[in-house]
């Protein structure tokens, strides 16, 4: 069954031991930063930080850290990545329109005018050390809607609080958000596009918001198809924005195409401090929410130790369920892992080979993706029986089926991302795409008149062995 708060998920998660309590008051300068990152070096649990020095508002962290939050998100209690990639894009398949509801949760306090603080419901805290403030936006999902056909996006955009009733919003061009106001200054010049953030609400909405999907129709139809059942909103207050009516907090606002200010810096999920830039704001102009909010966030950063980053573990899962499906269209393609530890910069493809070639045609295919082909800067094609979600085998492949000179593709002056560190800052946003065909060379094989080397590891050995392993006596 779907859960229909980001509470009743909460309680789900702290039932199974996957959520702890913080008791102890905590200064929101550095100790939630300090705690967090322990955490996701550890693997988790998520963390309810319930005193916040100086505020009233309760802080919550890590709702989907691991995959088996991802997993228990769409009601499976499962750690394998495989399985919930196939339920994923199962899903999807099948969006379920949302439904509108006169009232919900998030209009139990309506405050305007002078009223509608950013201080008062958000506790200042600051993620990384090197921070230019204190980010709301970390786990903040903006609502827009395409001026032209009528459909809602929703997104997870960088928003870092100014004033009390204005942010920074990184909204960029390639996100629908950002092609939303691009459009909007067209359409209407001069004047500024509405937009809603709510904040802490039922998990699939929230796994909706960090994927990649085509519009339309929505993430709210998205969010349907994760959850199983119709996702219920609720019309704003200032505008005909709909947003989630279970959410802990709804900002409203409006953002005036080519106003910039200065943001940041920031620490990023590939493991670096981002430098300030100039970005869009958003101007405050109502506040909803819940009765006894929590606040929902996330610390940035890049995986370390056993552990994941909760704002990549959304979005490159997102990109990975998007790939997927994608190539799942193309003949042979077995399995696709975009590893969270690689900043969405790798993306690591099994494939049955049907014809010469075949490998650099998934390379292709990758890259001129509209939504994600300007991320993945490295395509790495491996055999059907490669895992791909295993380093060991990939790089096995890699060491023992790789000739330089024959399988490793480079494209230069491609689309690139903003962050990618290995450019310096005035060069960024290219970047020199490169493909590895770690697969078998079979066809130079055949065009010798020869076989390629059996493997032995020996699989059905392998299964009689583990059909009786009790009969061994050995723990492992």
């Amino acid at each position: 069954m779907p859960y229909k708060d980001l509470r009743e998920f909460m309680a789900l998660l702290e039932k199974k031991r996957l959520l702890a309590r913080v008791k102890a008051e905590v200064d929101p300068a550095w100790e939630i930063n300090g705690v967090t990152r322990k955490l996701q070096v550890e693997g988790g649990p998520a963390v309810l930080f319930e005193k916040v020095k100086g505020h009233k508002v309760p802080v919550v962290c890590g709702i989907i850290g691991t995959p088996r939050h991802l997993a228990l998100a769409l009601d499976m209690d499962t750690e394998d990545e495989r399985q919930i990639t196939d339920e994923w894009a199962k899903r999807i398949d099948h969006p379920i329109p949302p439904r509108l509801v006169k009232a919900g949760p998030c209009k139990e306090n309506v405050l305007t005018g002078d009223k509608a603080d950013l201080n008062v419901i958000f506790p200042p805290v600051i993620w990384h050390k090197g921070d230019g403030g204190p980010y709301i936006g970390t786990l903040g999902l903006q609502v827009t809607r395409d001026p032209e056909t009528g459909c809602q996006n929703t997104g997870i955009y960088r928003m870092m609080v100014r004033t009390k009733n204005e942010t920074s919003l990184l909204m960029p061009a390639f996100q629908h958000g950002g092609q939303h106001l691009q459009k909007w200054a067209r359409i209407y010049p001069g004047k500024p596009m509405p937009i809603a953030v709510a904040i802490g609400t039922e998990p699939c909405y929230l796994l909706a918001a960090g994927a990649k999907f085509h519009h339309p129709p929505a993430e709210d139809d998205y969010a349907g198809a994760l959850r199983g059942e119709p996702l219920e909103l609720v019309k704003c207050e200032t505008c005909d924005l709909e947003v989630p009516a279970t959410s802990e907090i709804i900002l409203e606002g409006e953002v005036y195409p080519g106003e910039l200010k200065p943001c940041g810096p920031f620490g990023e999920y590939t493991g670096f401090l981002g430098g300030a830039q100039d970005f869009n704001v958003f101007h405050l102009k109502a506040i909803t929410h819940r009765n006894n909010p929590i606040f929902q966030g996330a610390r940035v950063s890049a995986p370390k130790g056993k552990g994941w980053d909760e704002s990549a573990l959304l979005w490159i899962k997102g990109e990975e369920y998007h790939l997927y499906k994608e190539l799942k269209k193309v003949n042979g393609v077995v399995d696709v892992c975009v590893p969270i530890w690689c900043s969405g910069f790798h993306a690591v493809v099994s494939l049955r080979t049907l014809k010469q070639g075949h490998p650099f045609q998934i390379m292709q295919k990758v890259w001129a993706d509209d939504t994600i082909g300007s991320i993945v800067k490295h395509v790495i094609v491996v055999d059907e029986d490669v895992d791909v979600r295993n380093p060991q085998e990939v790089e096995w492949a890699m060491a023992n089926l790789v000739q330089g000179d024959r399988d490793i593709y480079i494209a230069s002056r491609c689309p690139g991302e903003g962050l990618d560190s290995s450019m310096p800052y005035s060069k960024r946003y290219w970047s020199a795409k490169v493909g590895i065909d770690a697969t078998m060379p079979v066809y130079d094989y055949q065009a010798e008149g020869t076989e390629p080397p059996p493997q032995c590891n020996d699989p059905d050995m392998v299964a009689r062995v583990e059909a009786q392993w009790q009969k061994y006596g050995i723990k492992l």
